[in-house]
């Protein structure tokens, strides 16, 4: 969006101020457990800049790549892949589209979803781009007029958030990981999920 705004002034209007899951995540758990201390772990290095704006870092007190994590694995001895999982644990319990964020085209597929979950008979345009470059090009073609009434989704990383700089997989194997666990929720999306009108409540109230 950083880019978008400075190269793209005209559309400055047209970005999504929607709340990134990192941060309606650690608002939720604040909001129950105001005493909680919130770690983010993912593949993305740009994490860490976004939960030190001040709007933000009061609920992300710390974010770890998959790289620092896997270090601190290692120093510790502990075989991440040796470890039982716990079905009862609320990690199992995110929607299908919650899960395939991370993968280029992710978002807006998890809109579309949502969106024909409620009118099926919308239809929603969709345009996605990975890597800055190919983010520069989709929104000069928008510029010229070819995307008008479409959702444009653009990932700075090429193939999605899987390529973060803080990965420890290439983005082959990272994207069928991803494909794998998303594909494996009993659940399709945000209208399913257990936590929706708390997160509804939630959105209301940081308008």
């Amino acid at each position: 969006s950083m880019m978008a705004k400075k190269e793209f002034p005209e559309f400055k209007s047209y970005i999504s101020m929607a709340l990134t899951p990192m941060v309606l995540t650690a608002r939720l758990i604040k909001e129950k457990h105001p005493n909680s201390r919130v770690v983010f772990i993912g593949p993305c290095a740009a994490k860490k800049l976004e939960a030190s704006r001040k709007s933000v870092r009061s609920e992300v007190d710390f974010v770890l790549t998959f790289e620092e994590i896997g270090a601190m694995f290692e120093a510790k001895e502990i075989d991440f892949s040796k470890l039982q999982p716990n079905d009862a644990d609320t990690f199992t319990q995110a929607s299908s589209d919650g899960r395939g964020f991370a993968v280029s085209g992710g978002v807006a597929k998890a809109v579309v979803n949502c969106i024909k979950a409620k009118e099926p008979n919308r239809e929603v345009l969709v345009e996605s781009a990975e890597g800055l470059e190919n983010c520069k090009k989709m929104l000069n073609a928008a510029k010229k007029g070819k995307y008008n009434g479409y959702l444009l989704e653009g990932m700075a990383c090429p193939g999605g958030c899987v390529a973060g700089a803080g990965t420890l997989l290439p983005i082959n194997r990272a994207a069928m990981a991803v494909k794998k666990y998303t594909n494996s929720s009993d659940k399709l999306n945000a209208n399913d999920s257990k936590y929706k009108e708390y997160l509804d409540l939630l959105i209301e109230k940081y308008k």
